[in-house]
């Protein structure tokens, strides 16, 4: 099958694209290696660099081959820069999934969008299934929603694109963690704390998180992309697994012997984060990889 991956060079496309050349697809990648990087593609992957919000580069990527399934994950990603970057941020994640469904509707092809548990904003009841509202805050007291409402905007587009015929399915990935994600400033939570010393925990850390293996998350991709599905299903990627930050940071400070301390919370912090995972029986998929062995296999 001809596949088609934005943002295939960054940690969970990579991961991504790793398993669809091990099954014998032909996957060509679309990425602008903002924070990709290109060691991380498939050599037996097609690369095309250019920036989603370009349909110049769209049918460049497309002319190395007419892809059957579009896996779209291009985005601008990183806690610090929802805030610190809200314009940017928009602009690549709407007009980026604008131009995806663009591509899917001239080719006639399957469209998998992947969105985000951010998408529900500050929605506090759990689980967060497709039924949740999206709750988001007023824009003047942070803009750190930029990311969330960006998304939540994408499922609207593809929705809308659902009504007029074209075959999408939607994903939210759970906090996956694992090999090649990147810490830093705009790293996330696994692999922020481990690498800082001392590991910052933000706020009183009794925020929680439902944190889901890369691997397993991938299968799960994957089925969403083969499987016959009636179009505009969302699916919930994650271990309904919670563990608070608190006790996250005291796990990983404990094996890698460093300390911890506490800092500012984040702006519009989640309390909980908790997947609703009904619709996953239709993949016949759940996350199997325990925190435990994850961290094993990181550490």
């Amino acid at each position: 099958m001809n596949i088609l991956v934005t943002g295939g060079a960054g940690f969970l496309g990579s991961h991504l694209v790793d398993s669809l050349v091990d099954r014998g697809h032909d996957v060509v990648v679309l990425d602008d290696l903002s924070r990709g990087e290109k060691s991380q593609i498939s050599t037996a992957a097609k690369f095309v660099q250019g920036d989603v919000r370009l349909l110049d580069d769209w049918e460049r990527a497309i002319s190395q081959h007419t892809p059957e399934v579009i896996h779209h994950l291009a985005a601008v990603n990183g806690t610090k820069r929802f805030h610190d970057e809200a314009d940017l941020v928009v602009d690549v994640n709407v007009n980026g999934t604008i131009n995806a469904i663009k591509i899917a509707k001239r080719l006639g092809v399957r469209l998998i969008f992947y969105s985000s548990p951010e998408a529900f904003g500050e929605q506090e009841n759990m689980p967060l299934s497709n039924s949740s509202p999206s709750v988001f805050p007023p824009a003047i007291e942070h803009q750190r929603h930029s990311y969330g409402a960006s998304k939540y905007l994408g499922e609207i587009l593809c929705q809308f694109a659902v009504r007029e015929g074209l075959d999408v399915r939607i994903v939210r990935p759970y906090n996956v963690y694992g090999t090649r994600l990147k810490g830093g400033k705009n790293g996330q939570v696994v692999s922020r704390m481990l690498e800082a010393n001392p590991i910052m925990v933000h706020g009183d850390g009794t925020q929680t998180r439902s944190l889901t293996w890369v691997a397993d998350v991938v299968e799960g991709m994957i089925r969403v992309g083969e499987y016959e599905l009636e179009s505009g299903i969302s699916f919930n990627l994650g271990s309904t697994d919670e563990i608070s930050m608190l006790e996250l940071a005291m796990i990983i400070s404990k094996r890698r012997s460093v300390e911890y301390k506490f800092c500012e919370p984040n702006h519009g912090d989640s309390r909980r984060r908790i997947p609703d995972v009904e619709t996953n029986s239709l993949i016949d998929w759940q996350a199997i990889t325990t925190l435990k062995e994850g961290l094993d296999q990181l550490l």
